[in-house]
């Protein structure tokens, strides 16, 4: 499926950037090379503008046809979800052939995307009808809880069907159209939920959550078993961190943030530093507060993947004892996926690649794709459907 040297484009739509990053891919090697990347602030949040700023980038790179593109995407204009769905056969000693087992896979699709569109809805703030499935995997497939390649030729009482989907805004659908070419689009699919799903990997296990700190707002996603996807958010951000640092030291937005740098670097006297870290953790428990309300009762781990510098001070047992909840935050980093998964990434380029965990996310989710193609065939035949 992947050939030495294959180019991609990533394009990141995030709550308050773009980036996108051009690179190579040797997956049979495991070998990633980024070769450049371009960077920019976003003022307005809105798809109009965010696609205007992508499409003022990719003017920049040459022979974009020849790219394959992944779209990596702020929960606002996407939503994708591992899930599954339990179907009980009406003939179940009839053996299963492809029109069943196409039947089969429609049924999943609607009754998921019936059940959970006004979610979904809610989540990227549209009406119901402006959510459009744009992408299905079919995960895997279990026959009577036995799990099979393909189900055809066998009889079964129920069919349980795992899959992913990933379902855009209408509108930045509409102006994605417009901007790219569909036969180049590789991957369209939650940023967030991608670094889940490819942590578990890395992890070999799932039952976490990984919180995206952004300047506005946390964003926390959670891995359980099969199943991954946005849980949950709270308004607490870096800019939060920055207005209480400035009403109390009375400094400006960049000074605050100087100041935090050098806090976490300890490039202070021991007594600044310990004031500081004090004053720190006042503010630092509204994030806490936050991650607590929204996690469930047992234990939990949460990897923090900040967009901003966060004081080390929060994955210290001191901090942390101030959770009622049995609740534990983790650092995370791209090399701890990298060398877990054995990938290897070089950076051929002289610009900073801003929160290279969505990258690595991103890029890496397309070798987790499901092979057996003939099965997610079948199943975007049936989106057709749902994206009109």
């Amino acid at each position: 499926m992947f050939l030495k040297g294959d180019k991609y484009v990533v394009i990141e739509v995030l709550n308050h950037y773009i980036q996108v990053t051009v690179l190579r891919t040797d997956f049979k090697h495991k070998q990633i090379t980024v070769t450049r990347t371009f960077y920019k602030e976003l003022s307005e949040f809105d798809p109009a503008t965010a696609l205007k700023e992508v499409k003022k980038i990719l003017k920049k790179i040459t022979g974009l046809k020849n790219y394959k593109i992944v779209l990596s995407l702020d929960a606002l204009f996407a939503t994708t979800m591992y899930s599954s769905v339990s179907l009980v056969r009406t003939n179940p000693k009839e053996v299963i052939d492809e029109a069943d087992l196409d039947n089969l896979i429609s049924q999943s699709i609607w009754r998921f995307f019936d059940k959970h569109r006004f979610k979904i809805a809610q989540k990227m703030n549209v009406d119901e009808v402006d959510v459009l499935l744009t992408d299905v995997r079919i995960r895997d497939i279990r026959i009577d809880s036995h799990r099979v390649v393909n189900p055809i030729g066998f009889k079964a009482k129920s069919v349980e069907i795992f899959f992913s989907q990933t379902f855009v805004a209408r509108e930045f659908m509409r102006e994605l159209r417009e901007l790219l070419p569909r036969e180049n689009i590789e991957l369209i699919i939650e940023a967030g939920t991608a670094l889940a799903h490819v942590l578990s990997h890395a992890r070999g296990s799932s039952d976490f959550y990984v919180a995206n700190l952004f300047p506005g707002h946390t964003a926390v996603y959670a891995a359980d078993n099969q199943r991954f996807g946005h849980h949950d958010r709270f308004d607490w951000g870096g800019n939060d961190l920055k207005k209480y640092l400035s009403r109390y030291l009375h400094l400006g937005p960049e000074a605050a943030e100087s100041t935090i740098k050098s806090y976490s670097e300890d490039n202070a006297s021991g007594n600044f530093l310990r004031k500081f870290e004090a004053m720190l953790v006042q503010e630092l428990s509204v994030f806490a507060n936050g991650i607590e309300s929204v996690v469930d009762a047992g234990p939990a781990e949460v990897y923090v993947n900040s967009f901003f510098n966060v004081p080390p001070v929060i994955f210290t047992g001191r901090f942390q004892n101030r959770f009622e909840k049995p609740v534990r935050l983790l650092s995370l980093s791209p090399s701890f996926i990298t060398e877990k998964l054995g990938y290897e990434i070089q950076y051929k380029t002289s610009e900073t690649v801003r929160n290279p965990l969505i990258l690595v996310g991103s890029i890496l989710e397309l070798t987790l794709l499901p092979q057996n193609d003939t099965m997610s065939h079948l199943a975007n035949r049936r989106v057709r459907w749902l994206v009109t």
